[in-house]
């Protein structure tokens, strides 16, 4: 068994794929340029796995894949073709926000859940609203109900 730190991992040198290949027609059209997607993959050595996240108009994928014959196959499809650029994580200099990128709208690409709102309370409607599994909300108060 491998074992993680009590803080966690976090990948700090990403791939980023610039796929020279839309999905559809529709893609190919909007990016206008010689790249028409980006996606980005990282090695984990800790858990030897590999992370590959894929930002769509529809929601953000993360796929975690076990190192590997099966692996690595689907990281030569995922390049072959394309162009990539290996990076190390920064954080210096960053802005203090990044208007339209918030935790609630991050989470709602995520799952794929249509919510605009850059307020947790309405994320939380939003999701029970359509048939969330609430386990604990950490309360007796739930946040207020919009009547």
């Amino acid at each position: 068994m491998r074992e993680v730190a009590a803080f966690g991992i976090e990948a700090r040198r990403w791939t980023v794929v610039f796929h020279r290949r839309a999905e559809n027609w529709f893609f190919a059209a909007i990016a206008m340029g010689h790249f028409k997607h980006v996606s980005a993959l990282a090695w984990i050595p800790e858990l030897a796995q590999w992370w590959v996240y894929d930002v769509g108009f529809r929601r953000t994928r993360l796929r975690v894949l076990e190192d590997g014959a099966a692996a690595r196959t689907e990281i030569a499809a995922l390049v072959n073709g394309n162009a990539t650029v290996t990076v190390d994580v920064r954080d210096d200099g960053l802005p203090w926000m990044r208007l339209g990128l918030f935790c609630t709208t991050a989470v709602s690409h995520l799952l794929g859940v249509r919510c605009a709102s850059p307020r947790p309370d309405a994320l939380y409607r939003r999701l029970v609203a359509e048939g969330g599994d609430v386990r604990d909300n950490g309360s007796s108060e739930g946040p207020p109900a919009r009547g």
